[in-house]
C-alpha cells in the first residue's frame, strides 16, 4: 500500500481556498558547505527549510542515480531520449504490476521505490543518506546519536507537463513519524522544472495540531484544527519553488506544509525530467515501535525510515525545538 487517502492531512482544501502561485527561491548568501552559521539556522527556524548548496560533491554518484531511474522504467514506457515519451500520458500504461514493482506513476509523479529493493541500494544509502557530509550538516540540526539509516524514499521524478495541461500544486503534510528530511538534487533542477515546493512558516503553524511532536497520529480531536490552520496557510502563504543542482540538499522540517512542484520546463521548448532522492532523519537514542494502522511500518509506509518512539510529548507553543541542536 502506498497511499491512506483516509488520512486528515490527505484530504480535500476548501473549495473557497485559492492555492497561490509558487515563487522560486532565493538563495542566502552564505548557503555553501557543510556547516550551519547563524543566518542560516534563524533562517530554517522561521521558514521550515534551508537549501544547502553542494553538500555532496561527485558527479559520477548522481549520474548513476539518474540511469538507474532510465533502467527501471518499465517497458520502455519512458524513453530517456525521446520527450514525446513523457508527455503522451504515460501514467496510462502504468500497471499494478508496475507500481508493485518500480512505483507508483501518478500522471507525471513517478515515485520510484519497492519495499525489497528500490530505495535499499548501496549507492544511494552509503553514497547519499549517509555521506559524511549529509551526517555533519544533518547533526548540526538535530544532534547524536541519529537513527541508523536502512533505506531513502527512493528516487522522486517529475515529468514535464504537457503545454495544454494545467499544472497544480498537491499541498499536504507527511504523516509520518519524522524530524528531518532532506531531498537531495540529483540531476539538473532549475527554476520552474517541478522543484520541491513549501510554504514557509507553515511548521510553525501546524505543529500543535499532530498528537506529539513528532509522530504520526492525529486524533479525530485535532483534525478540524488542522485543516482550519492548512487551508489558511494556502490562503495567506505565497509557497517557495526550490531549484539546483546535483548535490544541493533542502533540507525540511518534518511538519512544513509541502508540494511536488510544477514542471513547466516543456512550456518553453526544453523538458527535462526533474529528480531527486528523499532521505529522513531522526534521533536515535529513543524506543521506537511500528504504527501498524498509519504507518511507518513493514505494512504501511514502508518506505519511511523514520519510526514513531513512546518517549514523545505532545506539542506546545514552547516545544517545537525540543530534540532540536539548533
Amino acid at each position: 500500500m502506498d497511499y491512506n487517502t483516509g488520512h486528515a492531512t490527505s484530504q480535500a482544501i476548501d473549495a473557497s481556498v485559492s492555492v497561490k502561485e509558487a515563487v522560486a527561491y532565493t538563495d542566502l548568501v552564505a548557503a555553501m558547505g557543510t556547516g550551519l552559521n547563524r543566518q542560516e539556522v534563524d533562517f530554517f527556524k522561521r521558514n521550515g527549510y534551508l537549501v544547502k548548496r553542494g553538500v555532496i560533491r561527485d558527479d559520477q554518484l548522481f549520474a548513476n542515480v539518474v540511469d538507474h531511474l532510465w533502467a527501471n522504467v518499465p517497458r520502455d514506457i519512458l524513453v530517456r531520449d525521446d520527450p514525446d515519451s513523457w508527455l503522451n500520458s504515460p501514467h496510462k500504461q502504468w500497471t499494478e504490476f508496475d507500481h508493485a514493482k518500480v512505483g507508483l506513476l501518478h500522471h507525471g509523479n513517478w515515485k520510484m521505490r519497492s519495499a525489497a529493493r528500490i530505495g535499499k541500494e548501496l549507492f544511494l544509502v552509503e553514497g547519499i543518506a549517509r555521506h559524511p557530509s549529509m551526517l555533519r550538516v544533518v547533526e548540526q540540526f538535530i544532534g547524536r546519536p541519529l537513527k541508523s539509516l536502512n533505506r531513502v524514499r527512493g528516487v522522486y521524478a517529475i515529468l514535464p507537463k504537457p503545454q495544454h495541461v494545467t499544472g497544480v500544486l498537491g499541498p499536504h503534510s507527511d504523516y509520518a513519524a519524522g524530524q528531518l528530511g532532506a531531498m537531495v538534487v540529483a540531476g539538473e533542477m532549475p527554476a520552474g522544472s517541478g522543484g520541491f515546493t513549501v510554504w514557509p512558516g507553515s511548521h510553525i503553524r501546524l505543529h500543535e495540531s499532530w498528537d506529539t511532536c513528532f509522530g504520526s497520529s492525529i486524533t479525530d480531536s485535532r483534525v478540524r484544527a488542522y485543516r482550519k490552520r492548512r487551508d489558511e496557510i494556502l490562503s495567506d502563504t505565497v509557497p517557495v519553488e526550490t531549484h539546483g543542482h546535483p548535490g544541493d540538499v533542502i533540507f525540511w522540517h518534518h511538519r512544513l506544509l509541502h508540494s511536488a512542484g510544477i514542471n513547466r520546463t516543456a512550456d518553453a521548448g526544453c523538458p527535462i525530467v526533474r529528480i531527486i532522492v528523499p532521505c529522513d532523519y531522526q534521533r536515535g537514542d529513543k524506543s521506537f515501535f511500528d504504527d501498524n494502522e498509519y504507518g511507518p511500518s513493514e505494512k504501511y509506509q514502508w518506505w519511511i525510515d523514520t519510526r514513531n518512539y513512546r518517549e514523545d510529548v505532545a506539542p506546545t507553543a514552547t516545544n517545537l525545538w525540543a530534540e532540536w541542536s539548533i
